[in-house]
């Protein structure tokens, strides 16, 4: 694969990978991160098995991941609205993650947790980021979406003062402000 240019929203990257991700979030919140408007990085199933392999998870049905990841978007973005979600997408999303709990074990150094699912392969990876959705969506954590022009990324904020995805549209955020105070007026 070479190395080109890719834009999604408003993340530029030079890299070997077709995918940009933040890097830093949770699985589903990266794969939620996949629909950007009409772009659709995982839209067929070579794209959506390029991607699962990027992330390190084993190959799942694409048209089930596209079906996960569109309604894990649309609660992420019911969430950061604050508007009630559509209760089709929570049905599909438990769905997913009927087959995948999380126990809890302990070993000689102390507790710790593990997957148990009743699935092998791409089904219990969906599980997974199903599970780990259902936990962001009802946890402490605060989902948030980038506040700079252009970026629709979600991200969890990990400071109480994170306002962007990431910092380089946090820089592009804070540079459109300044111009903006700075600009002569322009009369008609």
């Amino acid at each position: 694969m070479e190395i080109r240019w890719l834009t999604v929203g408003t993340l530029f990257y030079r890299q070997r990978v077709e995918f940009p991700t933040l890097g830093t979030e949770p699985l589903p919140v990266e794969l939620a991160n996949t629909l950007h408007g009409t772009d659709d990085l995982i839209g067929t199933a070579e794209r959506a098995g390029e991607w699962f392999a990027e992330m390190g998870q084993a190959p799942v049905d694409a048209g089930r991941a596209r079906k996960l990841r569109d309604s894990v978007h649309r609660l992420f973005t019911a969430v950061v609205d604050g508007v009630a979600p559509d209760r089709a997408d929570i049905t599909v999303v438990n769905g997913f993650a009927t087959p995948t709990r999380l126990e809890l074990d302990w070993s000689a150094d102390g507790p710790v947790s593990r997957w148990r699912d009743t699935t092998l392969g791409g089904t219990a990876v969906l599980g997974r980021i199903a599970t780990r959705a259902v936990e962001l969506l009802a946890g402490p954590d605060a989902l948030r979406r980038c506040t700079a022009p252009g970026c629709s990324m979600f991200f969890v904020r990990d400071h109480p003062r994170r306002r962007w995805c990431t910092p380089s549209c946090g820089h592009r955020d804070r540079q459109a402000r300044y111009y903006r105070r700075k600009r002569p007026e322009v009369s008609p």
